[in-house]
């Protein structure tokens, strides 16, 4: 498998195990959404609005905006992202999965380089297909982040390992 395919696959895990939580926080009741929890984030909404910003946000530099732009994006969003109900989230992780997918299946963007302002100084000189597993372990984390939450709330979380997706994805 070459590193385009791969990097396909990864992302494609990752919209995988984000569904696989959505749809294990609708199995449960609609306020643990937004419980208020002692945790990294304040409830499991503000969870999955911090994931969405900074897919936006990565996405958005991938696509040519610098830093400081992709964060004023979500520093501007993140009131009314936060805001959303869980149905309105899902439909913006399915949307900005379709542009990740979108954008990685154009294989020419991957070695794309890309020079990115730090906001604390410094720029780093990368490649697109450098950063691709940064989104995935961005997410992999909060996701981590959302099973220990609702483990707290009392609820079993949803199993998101890559192991079990490549397990799964053989089995179809």
């Amino acid at each position: 498998m070459n590193m385009s395919d791969f990097l396909l696959k990864l992302y494609e895990y990752n919209v995988w195990a984000n569904q696989q939580i959505f749809n294990r926080l609708k199995e449960l009741p609609k306020e643990v959404y937004r419980q208020d929890m002692q945790s990294v984030f304040p409830s499991i909404s503000h969870v999955l609005s911090h994931v969405y910003l900074s897919d936006l946000g990565w996405i958005e530099v991938f696509s040519g905006k610098n830093m400081n732009d992709a964060l004023a994006l979500a520093e501007q969003l993140k009131e009314q992202t936060e805001a959303k109900e869980m149905e309105e989230m899902e439909d913006l992780f399915l949307k900005i999965s379709e542009r990740y997918t979108l954008f990685l299946q154009q294989k020419e963007q991957l070695n794309k380089p890309l020079h990115i302002q730090n906001p604390s100084g410094g720029i780093m000189k990368t490649a697109v297909s450098e950063l691709v597993p940064h989104v995935v372990n961005h997410g992999t984390y909060h996701r981590g982040n959302i099973a220990a939450m609702l483990r707290q709330a009392g609820y079993a979380s949803a199993p998101t390992d890559y192991g079990l997706y490549l397990y799964m994805k053989k089995q179809n």
